[in-house]
C-alpha cells in the first residue's frame, strides 16, 4: 500500500478536475459533477470538453500541456482573489485517467532518467520544472482506467472485437493517406505516450519516496465488474501503479461508471467514488482489492545488468536462451547480479515485417518489456543483443522513446539503414547508448535482396547495416563494425561467436581482427545482387511470369476444349496466386 494523503474536511478552495473519455463529452460526467457538487460542497469544478472525439488527431501531450496552462491560471486567478486553491482532486474516465497521471507527472516536474516531451519545455528550457500547485493534488482518482494501452484481446466481446478491428485498420489508413495520427492510435500498449507515461510515474514516485518533493499523492484506481473494453491486464498496471489503491465497483462496465443516476446501481458507483475522495487511510486500506495479476515480481535491487536477446523474422527464438546463459557465464561479477530478457514476439514472417505497421506493434512490444523490466530490475543497466527485426526494434525504439536507455548493443543480421547514426546517443547527455558491435555476414541474402531494396529507393525506414555495415567514420569512438562474418543472415548469432557476443555485453569492448570466421569480402553473388537488389527482384518477377506461362502452355497441351481449358486456367490462377500469397505471409 502506498503513501495515503490526509484530505480536507471543508472543500472550499478546492478544485476538482474531471476529465471525458474518447468520444465522449464533459456532459457525461453531469451526474459524477452533481454528485461531487453534493459532497464537496465549496469545491470548484473544472470539467472541459476535450478534443479527442473518434477521428480526433490531437496530440494527447498538447492537450495535457493546455489542461496545465488551465490549472496554472487558475491557481493564480484563486491566489490574487484572496482565496486560494489549497487542494486539488484529479479525477479522468478511461482516456481521461491518462490525462490526470500525466498532468501530475508534469506538474511534479522532470525526473532525471525519464525526460518529458517536448510540448511542455518553455522558451529552450532543457528541463521542466515542478509547479508549485503540485504539492497540492491530494488524490487522483481513475474510472476504468486503460493505463497500459489498449489492443485487440480475447476479452472484448465478440461484438467490441469486430468494431476495435474495423476502427483500427480505418485509422491505420487515414494515418497512412494524411500521415496525421489518430489520437486513439497514440494510445495503444507500448506506444510513446503510453510508455513515457508509465516510466514517468515509475521514475516520479521513485523521486518522491526518497526526498521531499511532490509525486506521492494517493491514487485509487476504480475498476467496473464488468468493463469488456479494457483487459484487468490493461486496466491494472503493476509497473508504475503498483502502488495505487484498487477499488472493485459492482455492477459497472467500462462506459456507465460514471453513471451515477441510475437506479439500480448508482448506490455500489457513489460508495465507491465517495469512498475514493475522501476515505481515510484506514478505510481505503480495508476496501482495497489485490489486482488478479500476479506476473509482475517484487523488484529485485540485487540486480545490476538486464541482457535482452531478441531474435528476427522469421525465427521463434529459441538461440537466445543459449546466448543469455553464455553472457553470464562470462559475467565478471555474482550471478545474483544478472538478469535476462529473452521474451519472444512470436514468428514473424517476411511480409508482415515488410509492413512499417506490423513492425511498429513490435516496437510497442519491446517497450512494454523494456518498462516492466525498468520496475522489477530498479538499479539495473540494460544492453541488448538483436538480431534481424530485434535491430530495428531497438534502432526505431531509440528514435521514439526518450526514456529507452542501453550500455552496449550488438546487431546480426541488422536491418536497419546503414546511414543510421549512432553518435547522436552516444554523445548525448546524458548518454544513452555505451557502445555498438554491429556483425555484417558475408552472404546475407536476405537483408541485400529484402531490406536493402527498399533503402535504395528512398522507401520506409529498413536498410542494409548487416550487409553493408553501417556508414560510421572510420575510428569512431565506441562503433565497432565485423566486416565480414562468414555465413548468412544468421552467421553473426551462431555458437563460434557467442564468447564474443558474451565479452562485449560485459565489457563493451571488442578486438574485431581477433574473431573466429573472419572474411575480406562478400560472397561473389551476394555481393553483385546486393549492390542494386531491384536487379534480383526483377529476375525474380520474371521467373514467377515465367512459371505462369509455363502453367498455362502445359494446361493448354491438355485441355482442348476452350471451355474446360478457361475453367482450369482460371482455378490454376488462383492456386498459384494463393501459394506466392502463403509463401510471402507463412515463411
Amino acid at each position: 500500500m502506498g503513501h495515503i494523503a490526509a484530505v480536507a474536511t471543508n472543500r472550499s478552495g478546492s478544485l476538482v478536475v474531471l476529465l471525458h473519455a474518447y468520444n465522449s463529452s464533459a456532459n457525461s460526467l453531469a451526474s459524477l459533477a452533481n454528485l461531487i457538487r453534493t459532497e464537496l460542497p465549496g469545491a470548484e469544478i473544472y470539467c472541459p470538453e476535450l478534443p479527442i472525439s473518434l477521428l480526433s488527431m490531437a496530440n494527447p501531450n498538447s492537450i495535457v500541456a493546455g489542461l496545465l496552462d488551465e490549472v496554472d491560471r487558475k491557481v493564480g486567478a484563486a491566489a490574487a482573489a484572496g482565496v486560494p486553491i489549497e487542494e486539488i482532486v484529479l479525477i479522468g474516465h478511461s482516456f481521461g485517467a491518462l490525462l490526470a497521471r500525466k498532468m501530475y507527472v508534469v506538474a511534479c516536474g522532470e525526473v532525471a532518467g525519464a525526460p518529458l516531451e517536448p510540448e511542455y519545455k518553455r522558451d529552450a528550457a532543457r528541463s521542466v520544472p515542478a509547479r508549485p500547485w503540485a504539492a497540492k493534488v491530494s488524490r487522483i482518482v481513475l474510472l476504468a482506467g486503460m493505463n497500459r494501452g489498449w489492443r485487440s484481446s480475447h476479452h472484448l466481446s465478440p461484438k467490441n472485437a469486430v468494431l476495435w478491428s474495423i476502427g483500427s485498420a480505418v485509422c491505420r489508413l487515414i494515418e497512412l493517406v494524411s500521415r496525421r495520427t489518430p489520437v486513439v492510435l497514440r494510445l495503444r500498449r507500448g506506444c510513446e505516450f503510453i510508455t513515457h507515461l508509465r516510466i514517468q510515474s515509475l521514475f516520479m514516485r521513485r523521486r518522491a519516496q526518497s526526498a521531499a518533493v511532490a509525486g506521492n499523492a494517493t491514487i485509487v484506481q476504480l475498476l467496473g465488474s464488468r468493463d469488456d473494453i479494457v483487459s484487468p491486464e490493461d486496466n491494472v498496471d503493476l509497473v508504475s501503479g503498483g502502488d495505487f489503491i484498487y477499488l472493485d465497483v459492482p455492477y459497472s462496465g467500462h462506459a456507465d461508471i460514471v453513471d451515477m443516476d441510475d437506479t439500480a446501481a448508482a448506490p455500489g458507483r457513489r460508495a465507491a467514488l465517495l469512498l475514493a475522495l475522501s476515505g481515510t487511510a484506514a478505510e481505503l486500506e480495508a476496501a482495497s482489492v489485490v489486482p488478479s495479476d500476479d506476473r509482475f515480481a517484487a523488484a529485485d535491487e540485487r540486480v545490476k545488468n538486464v541482457v535482452f536477446v531478441i531474435h528476427g523474422i522469421r525465427d521463434t527464438g529459441h538461440w537466445t536462451h543459449k546466448i543469455a546463459r553464455r553472457i553470464k557465464k562470462h559475467a565478471t561479477t555474482p550471478l545474483s547480479e544478472w538478469a535476462t530478457e529473452t521474451s519472444s514476439y512470436g514468428y514473424f514472417p517476411m511480409l508482415p515485417f515488410l509492413l512499417p505497421g506490423y513492425r511498429r506493434q513490435k516496437v510497442e512490444w519491446l517497450m512494454d518489456q523494456y518498462t516492466e523490466a525498468l520496475a522489477r530490475y530498479p538499479r539495473a543497466s540494460f544492453s541488448f543483443v538483436g538480431h534481424s527485426n530485434g535491430t530495428y526494434l531497438l534502432a526505431k525504439a531509440l528514435e521514439l522513446y526518450p526514456c529507452c536507455v542501453f550500455e552496449n548493443v550488438i546487431f546480426a543480421g541488422s536491418v536497419v539503414r546503414q546511414s543510421y547514426d549512432w553518435s547522436r546517443f552516444i554523445q548525448a547527455e546524458p548518454r544513452r547508448i555505451n557502445a555498438v558491435l554491429n556483425f555484417v555476414a558475408t552472404s546475407d541474402w536476405v537483408v541485400a535482396y529484402f531490406p536493402k531494396l527498399f533503402q535504395v529507393l528512398g522507401l520506409q525506414d529498413i536498410g542494409s547495416a548487416g550487409h553493408d555495415g553501417f556508414a560510421v567514420t572510420p575510428g569512431a569512438p565506441n562503433i565497432y563494425q565485423v566486416t565480414y562474418v562468414k555465413g548468412g543472415h544468421s552467421a553473426a548469432i551462431q555458437e563460434p561467436l557467442w564468447d564474443a557476443i558474451a565479452d562485449f555485453v560485459v565489457t563493451g569492448k571488442a578486438d574485431v581482427a581477433s574473431l573466429p570466421s573472419i572474411e575480406k569480402k562478400h560472397t561473389f553473388w551476394i555481393g553483385a545482387f546486393g549492390w542494386f537488389p531491384p536487379v534480383i527482384w526483377g529476375i525474380i518477377i520474371a521467373i514467377l511470369y515465367g512459371l505462369w506461362k509455363g502453367i498455362e502452355w502445359s494446361i493448354g497441351g491438355m485441355a482442348a476444349d476452350p471451355a474446360t481449358r478457361g475453367f482450369v486456367t482460371g482455378a490454376a490462377a488462383v492456386a498459384y496466386l494463393l501459394l506466392i500469397w502463403l509463401t510471402i505471409t507463412r515463411v
